[in-house]
């Protein structure tokens, strides 16, 4: 479901007004997430979990979405996309730092991998030079830079969840407080509301829809109740799966450069799991030679 979004809301995005496009998105989400979560118990539901919760959920999704739709080309969402997926190494190194997780060298080494494989993506063919990365950068700097805080907030937000929800899932809140949020910014910012008249645009806005609601809605019930590590590399997969159908969508060709930098950073967040359940891994290799 994550995978298909990068494509999916530039394609959106494209049809009508990007924020428009966004709002309709979301709101499509929201429909269906109340439809099968309803509403929790909010009498069971620490006030402070949730208060934070819903502002970085909120923020981590605006951030994220009009990173993508105020890109202006298709080869631009997709190298935006690969910014915002540090996040995996992001969630990893964030759980050692709260003693979720045991601590390891090797995160580092898989930290720089993510970085690196970013650089590398954002050097081109040109090869690697700061010139080369700053020109990139200024070209379009509002996207690149809400991808980065889209990270940075999606992995507190994953470690909000995990230390507060006391094993509560109020992701139809957070849906409802985003879709309000976005229409009243759309009300207030006195853009004109020209809503699509194509059938396909309609159609990529429930396919768009139903892959951000139910993307979110099942990494939220794993976050609570699931093996954070292996959730976490089940998720390294997603850059590679995402450009993939981005690539085929947005109908755009990925160069060789563009492909090795995203190995990185998915190398790099294998790295980070890896270290975090060597002893694990290192126990059962062992049991296995006997």
């Amino acid at each position: 479901m994550w995978a298909s979004m990068v494509g999916l809301i530039k394609q959106v995005s494209t049809g009508i007004t990007p924020a428009l496009g966004i709002t309709m998105i979301f709101s499509c989400s929201a429909v269906l997430v109340f439809t099968i979560f309803r509403f929790p118990d909010f009498k069971k539901i620490s006030k402070k979990y949730l208060v934070l919760s819903s502002l970085l959920f909120v923020a981590c999704e605006l951030c994220f979405s009009f990173a993508i739709a105020l890109t202006k080309t298709s080869q631009q969402a997709i190298e935006v996309s690969i910014i915002n997926y540090l996040w995996p190494s992001l969630t990893i190194f964030a759980f050692v730092i709260f003693k979720e997780l045991k601590f390891n060298l090797f995160i580092i080494v898989g930290l720089v991998f993510s970085v690196s494989g970013i650089i590398f993506i954002q050097a081109g063919n040109d090869g690697f030079s700061f010139q080369s990365i700053a020109a990139n950068f200024d070209s379009n700097p509002v996207s690149y830079i809400l991808a980065f805080f889209s990270a940075i907030t999606w992995t507190t937000y994953c470690v909000v969840t995990k230390k507060m929800s006391n094993g509560h899932n109020p992701i139809s809140v957070f849906f409802i407080i985003l879709a309000i949020t976005l229409w009243l910014k759309l009300l207030f910012s006195h853009e004109p509301l020209v809503f699509p008249t194509e059938p396909m645009i309609f159609l990529y806005i429930l396919l768009a829809g139903s892959a951000v609601g139910l993307g979110y809605a099942a990494w939220n019930v794993g976050i609570i109740h699931g093996n954070i590590p292996i959730l976490v590399i089940a998720s390294y997969f997603t850059p590679v799966i995402s450009s993939v159908i981005a690539m085929f969508v947005l109908q755009t060709h990925l160069s060789t450069i563009f492909w090795q930098g995203t190995a990185m950073v998915t190398l790099g967040s294998f790295i980070c799991w890896l270290s975090t359940n060597w002893q694990s891994i290192r126990s059962r290799f062992n049991k296995l030679s006997f």
